[in-house]
């Protein structure tokens, strides 16, 4: 699962370390700010195969679907796009990356809570079963550098985005040892599988083989809780990605 990603570098600064000879960035430069918060229903940058930077909504849903009045979605798994009704045809032509500086997990956790009402006089209090709550965290690589993660758009040129257009960050089956919060997690290369990734000309057999192999493994990254604010979509500020004391 992704549902929640960081975005705050100077667009320029992906297409550099990516090592686009021509990026062009197809969005008002003016409109854009930095995402510390960025969840579905947000338009994330996205990077193409020429090259073109678009702010894309993150959330796809086919015609046939919307007939069907099924949800939209905003992740598609890797083991299963190339073969689903709902990717099959954007995994042969519509990869797209969405740049990030990291990503949000969320993990069940307990907080001992002991009960306040008994006088000062009184027997100490017992303490209470532990209450569990979701504990955020922000994930990103252990250099501080973007990262790259696979996703699929029915969006292109500069058509206008109607509804059900849109993009799908595509999950893989986590690496033991990355948090350990579920068995998903988003696909993320590095620059040089990242513009595998976004080759035309790609066969099924590479893809299956990018996709399983070139992420980037759970060593590399890093991890620390953040503050609960983050939970709150309309949140997005600097101090969201900084570690909880």
């Amino acid at each position: 699962m992704c549902g929640r990603i960081s975005q705050y570098r100077e667009p320029a600064r992906y297409a550099e370390h990516l090592g686009l000879a021509n990026p062009f960035m197809l969005f008002d430069a003016a409109d854009r700010r930095p995402g510390y918060n960025l969840a579905p229903g947000t338009h994330p940058l996205a990077i193409y195969p020429d090259e073109t930077l678009r702010a894309i909504h993150w959330g796809y849903c086919p015609d046939w679907a919307r007939a069907q009045n099924l949800p939209q979605t905003i992740n598609a798994r890797a083991e299963n796009a190339a073969r689903g009704r709902y990717f099959k045809d954007l995994w042969k032509t519509g990869r797209v990356l969405v740049p990030v500086d990291g990503w949000f997990e969320w993990r069940l956790e307990r907080l001992e809570q002991i009960s306040n009402d008994a006088p000062d006089d009184a027997d100490p209090p017992d303490a209470v079963e532990p209450q569990p709550f979701r504990q955020p965290y922000f994930v990103r690589l252990k250099r501080d550098e973007p990262m790259y993660l696979a996703a699929l758009s029915n969006v292109r040129g500069t058509e206008p985005q109607t509804e059900g257009m849109g993009l799908v960050i595509v999950t893989a089956t986590a690496d033991a040892g990355l948090i350990d919060v579920h068995d998903r997690r988003p696909l993320v290369f590095a620059p040089e599988a990242a513009r595998r990734w976004l080759d035309p000309a790609l066969g099924t057999p590479e893809l299956e083989h990018l996709a399983r192999h070139a992420g980037v493994a759970a060593g590399r990254f890093k991890w620390y809780r953040v503050s609960p604010d983050v939970d709150r979509p309309l949140s997005d500020e600097p101090r969201l990605i900084e570690a909880l004391q």
